[in-house]
Parts: structure tokens; C-alpha cells; sequence
């Protein structure tokens, strides 16, 4: 990322222009629009993967005119929304967690969705995203039964898995199948009963699962079960690159009676030696809320369920939790009802899963409601995208980890003046060399970028619109940026 791309990605904030610092460990950006604020392409079910350079690709769907989108975030900017067409095909676009789903290795990148009753379909890109091929029905079920809710992973060859619910015309005997390609998409097998070794005859039959693929080639298959109306989460392990699921393990002590599906299903991430697995649970040791446990790969064991904490004691209703990181570097970020209404809450560990419950946060508290988050980790950086209902579009905010963040021997310093204006201001520094200049909205669109050589420059702001905006200055490696606020 750029360094103008950092900083955009820390200064925008409503009121305030600052990148905050929960402590000492991390970074956070105030949050920016995906599509700079135009709610024209929707906001429904954000998924994040990275393409072969590292960036992070996000993708989302429209309802009412339906749609798919991806967007990249390219040296700090998001590009321009690319649509996915469906090749003359109708999906049924379900909300949240059980919409459509994109996995990727490296530039091959798939998205699966479903025509309900009809197949599970995929879409293949193997550029980044830039271009996709026509859509493949990778599984057409038989006479009497229904497919629904695909999730997808992507081996090391770049070949995609699928898993989705299996049930009858009345979404009664429900299990977990799966089929994979050899062809990156072109062909699939014939599909495998995932759910098998499961407690019960049923798993439960609107909730999405997920799914990883190891390094060594072993699948891992999380999904909420239905043994009699209990709805636990459980854990199935293929050894033999998805030709068979020999086990499965219950990882949810809170063992969650519910007549009625909760269309909430589970999330994990794989470190080196663990399966950390997140899940909404309507009952347990902290009453309903959001849940964790962990899976020992070589040990086949499973630890105790944990309840993971509220951000705050007066705030309730957790939800929609999702994971990731790597080893023991790991984020959660779920849903919480605020005084504000729901936000996007956090937890970042940086001592393994132990640490998750250790400061759970707030990312932003917004106006309206902000729902179905989505989170990928790249290394370096956290990324985390949700659905804001009061621009109508997806938001975008980065946690940076450790060291990464900005070093504050590399800051300068300059002034603004006058601040607030209203048709010039005046920049001074203390120095003459060649500097960037940028000026940014609070949706993240650049507004003014120019190279300025002398201690003081005049900079025509009259054609901005009232409201807040950043100013940053780049020099030779050093940068700063402050607020400026344009009254008319």
C-alpha cells in the first residue's frame, strides 16, 4: 500500500481526523465508503480474499436489480466496481451469511451462488478478477432434492471445493455435501456426504457452512448440526484431499436447543497446529451471544468452548462473528446492539486464541446500522468490510498490527490557514523541497492532488462543498496530514 494510501486509509473519520490507537499494538482506520459513497451497487453479503499480490478483493451483491461486484483496493484505492454477469442465469440472492461466496489462490478467483432447486453454480476468474468466465453448474441435484447455501475454498493448485446444504423438497433430511474440480472449475466429482459422522440424521438445514483447505491437502468442513432441534457446531476433517470425511467433532459445548433454524452458521481460520472455530450460539456459559473453541490438528482434540466478551457491559446482542489470522495473530469481529444501534465490534490477539477475549472493541460507532462483517488478515494488516445501511454501501476499515503503522520519526509538520475556510488556504512548512499535496472527502475520493516546492502555498479550496476533508503532505518519505474543515 502507498503511503497516501495509508493515510487515507487512517485519517477519515466523521468529526474527528485522526487514526486512533486502541493501544500500544494496533492501528485503526476510521472507516471509508467501498464505492466512494455511491449506493448504487448495493451493500449485501461482503466477502474478502487476496489476489497474487497481496491485495485485498471484495465482493458483494446487489438485490432488486441483481448483481455481483468486485472491487480491489490498488496502492490505497478501491478500483471501480466490476461486475460479474450471470451468463443469462437467475440466482437467488439470499442476505448476510447465506448469500453468495468467493474463495481464491493466488489470481484464481471463484464465486459460487445458487439457483434454489435448480444447481449450485461457479464463476471463475484467473486474473484477479479482472475478467470471469461463464458460469458452470458444479452440482445439479437429483430428482426430489434441493442445494442450497454454497460456500467455497481454493486448493494450493488453484482448484475450487464446494460445500452446501443437501435436502429434500421440504428441507427435511439435511446434509453437508461437497463436490471439488481437478479442472479449475470446468468439471466436478460426484458428491461427498460431509456431514456423515455427524450426532443425528440432520444438520441443520438454512445454515451456511464453511470451508478450508491445508497446505498438506486436508479439507476441514465447519456447519451447524440438527440432532433432534440441537444445533451444535461441528467439525469434519477429510485426510484424502476430499474423496472422503472420516470424522467429525462437536466443537460447541453450549449444545443450543432451537425448534426453529437460525440461518446463522459457523466461521474458522487454520493456524499451523489449530482450527479456531466462531459461532452465535442462543444459549451457554454467557447467555446468547458469540462463541469460540479450538481444535488441535495433531492431537484430533477439541477445547472448551469461550464465551467471547461484549466491548462493553451495557451493550448486548453479539451476532454474525467471523475470523481470521495467522497463528498467533488473529482478529474477531461480530455485530453488536449499541446505543448507537448495531456496530461492528472487534477483538485482535496477538498471543494466539487465548488472547481473544482480552479487549474487544468498537470499531466505529456509527449512525444507523452496520451488520454482516467480513474480516481477512494479510500479513500485516486486518481488513474488515460490513454493510452500513445509512450510506446504503459497504464500508471499509484496516487494523494494522505491531510495527506496521505509521513511524512517527517520519512525520512532518505544517499548518493550515486560515481553518475553517471557505476559497484559499494557505500551506506552510519548513521546508522548500518537493512535496505531495492531496486533498481527501470522507468518502476517500481525491479531491486535489498537486506537487507544491515552497514553505508557504496557496491552495484554491473554493470549489469544494462544505464539510470535512484531509490534507496530506508527502516529503521524501515523511508524511503528516490534518483536518480542514470548508464552510460556505
Amino acid at each position: 500500500m502507498s503511503q497516501l494510501g495509508q493515510f487515507i486509509a487512517c485519517i477519515l473519520v466523521v468529526g474527528i481526523l485522526t487514526c486512533s490507537s486502541l493501544s500500544a499494538q494496533l492501528t485503526i482506520s476510521d472507516p471509508i465508503s467501498v464505492t466512494q459513497g455511491d449506493n448504487s451497487f448495493g451493500k449485501k453479503s461482503p466477502k474478502l480474499a487476496l489476489n497474487a499480490n497481496g491485495e485485498l478483493m471484495v465482493f458483494w451483491m446487489r438485490t432488486g436489480n441483481e448483481a455481483f461486484f468486485i472491487s480491489t483496493l490498488e496502492a490505497g484505492f478501491f478500483s471501480t466496481p466490476n461486475q460479474i454477469l450471470f451468463g443469462g442465469i437467475n440466482p437467488n440472492l439470499w442476505s448476510g451469511s447465506l448469500g453468495p461466496n468467493m474463495a481464491s489462490t493466488g489470481d484464481n478467483v471463484y464465486v459460487t451462488f445458487e439457483v434454489y432447486g435448480d444447481a449450485i453454480y461457479v464463476v471463475h476468474s484467473a486474473d484477479g478478477g479482472q475478467s470471469w468466465g461463464n458460469p458452470v453448474a458444479a452440482f445439479i441435484p437429483p430428482q426430489g432434492r434441493r442445494a442450497t447455501i454454497p460456500t467455497i475454498a481454493v486448493d494450493t493448485e488453484g482448484h475450487p471445493y464446494i460445500v452446501y446444504v443437501n435436502t429434500n423438497a421440504s428441507e427435511g433430511d439435511a446434509h453437508y455435501g461437497m463436490v471439488r474440480s481437478n479442472d479449475f472449475g470446468l468439471t466436478f466429482t460426484d458428491e461427498v456426504d460431509v456431514s456423515e459422522n455427524a450426532d443425528g440424521d440432520e444438520v441443520c438445514e438454512c445454515c451456511n457452512g464453511h470451508i478450508e483447505i491445508a497446505p498438506n491437502g486436508d479439507v476441514y468442513v465447519a456447519f451447524r448440526n440438527n440432532n433432534a432441534n440441537l444445533r451444535d457446531i461441528w467439525l469434519a476433517r477429510s485426510t484424502d484431499d476430499g474423496a472422503s470425511f472420516s470424522s467429525a467433532f462437536d466443537v460447541d459445548e453450549t449444545d443450543w436447543i432451537s425448534g426453529v433454524c437460525p440461518s446463522n452458521g459457523p466461521h474458522f481460520t487454520m493456524t499451523e497446529d489449530q482450527i479456531v472455530t466462531t459461532f452465535f450460539s442462543g444459549t451457554g456459559s454467557g447467555g446468547s451471544g458469540v462463541y469460540y473453541s479450538t481444535y488441535d490438528i495433531d492431537l484430533s482434540a477439541v477445547g472448551p468452548t469461550i464465551d467471547l466478551p461484549l466491548s462493553n457491559i451495557d451493550f448486548e446482542n453479539q451476532n454474525r462473528p467471523r475470523i481470521h489470522g495467522n497463528n498467533e495473530t488473529l482478529a474477531m469481529v461480530w455485530q453488536e446492539n449499541t446505543d448507537n444501534g448495531v456496530d461492528i465490534a472487534m477483538s485482535v490477539s496477538t498471543s494466539g486464541p487465548e488472547g481473544l477475549t482480552a479487549e474487544p472493541f468498537i470499531l466505529a460507532s456509527l449512525a444507523s446500522t452496520q451488520q454482516f462483517p467480513s474480516v481477512i488478515f494479510d500479513g500485516e494488516r486486518f481488513h474488515v468490510v460490513y454493510e452500513d445501511n445509512e450510506t446504503g454501501t459497504l464500508l471499509y476499515q484496516e487494523v494494522i498490527v505491531g510495527a506496521v503503522g505509521l513511524n512517527t520519526e517520519e512525520v512532518l509538520s505544517f499548518e493550515i490557514q486560515p481553518n475553517p475556510s471557505s476559497d484559499v488556504i494557505t500551506i506552510t512548512r519548513e521546508s522548500s523541497k518537493p512535496a505531495e499535496m492531496h486533498i481527501v472527502d470522507l468518502q476517500g475520493k481525491i479531491m486535489l492532488s498537486e506537487t507544491i516546492a515552497d514553505k508557504r502555498s496557496l491552495i484554491d479550496i473554493s470549489y469544494l462543498r462544505p464539510g470535512i476533508y484531509s490534507v496530506t503532505i508527502i516529503e521524501q518519505g515523511r508524511s503528516s496530514f490534518q483536518r480542514l474543515q470548508v464552510l460556505k
